[in-house]
């Protein structure tokens, strides 16, 4: 499966949802291997919209941003990821095919929740227990004029919706991308670019 049907099944399944504010979006929730899965998407900028995991297992706590389009091409790598939950999800050859297969799985058979990001207490729980941390700041903030930095640039790839070419032009312009952990402190990434001039041609 494409991650195109992927990111398409998410997109349908996030537009027949309910409520579709700026803090609200679907939730997907399983076990692997004795470690609970937490998968939150939303469509809030239907041209890059969030996705984010959560991995927990008794005291451990894991969460980064995820970026759909890359689903197919290869299976994320999860930066700093506790040893406790690696261990249980990954395979003998210490890859996580077997664990994204399964997760590829769900998201097309089974149903999601509606929720708001402040009412879900795993979420809320986890982003304070990784304050600070970079790889829990899903969502869009603002953009800087500071160069970004090829740490930053590989970052963001992972783990935003954002493509090469887009983030090669707004690094090649003098600008980076920040993120938050805050839902309501958002903002539609593609109407900030679309309010710069010096961004017009990255979005044609």
């Amino acid at each position: 499966m494409s991650d195109t049907i992927i990111l398409g099944i998410l997109l349908e399944k996030y537009n027949n949802a309910k409520y579709k504010k700026v803090g609200n979006c679907i939730k997907l929730r399983y076990q692997y291997h004795d470690v609970n899965v937490n998968l939150y998407f939303d469509g809030y900028d239907k041209n890059y919209p969030s996705t984010s995991i959560i991995l927990a297992m008794d005291k451990s706590y894991y969460i980064t941003s995820f970026n759909v389009d890359n689903f197919d091409e290869k299976n994320q790598y999860l930066d700093k990821i506790p040893d406790p939950i690696l261990n249980l999800i990954k395979d003998e050859n210490n890859k996580l095919t077997s664990f994204y297969n399964e997760m590829r799985k769900r998201i097309k058979e089974d149903n999601f929740q509606n929720i708001s990001y402040s009412s879900d207490i795993v979420f809320n729980n986890t982003i304070q227990y990784n304050k600070n941390k970079e790889n829990g700041n899903p969502f869009f903030h603002y953009i800087r004029a500071v160069v970004m930095t090829p740490e930053h640039f590989k970052k963001l790839f992972h783990s935003m919706n954002i493509s090469k070419e887009i983030l090669m032009k707004i690094q090649q312009a003098g600008f980076t991308i920040v993120t938050t952990n805050d839902p309501n402190k958002r903002k539609n990434f593609y109407e900030k670019l679309k309010s710069k001039e010096i961004f017009i041609e990255v979005l044609q």
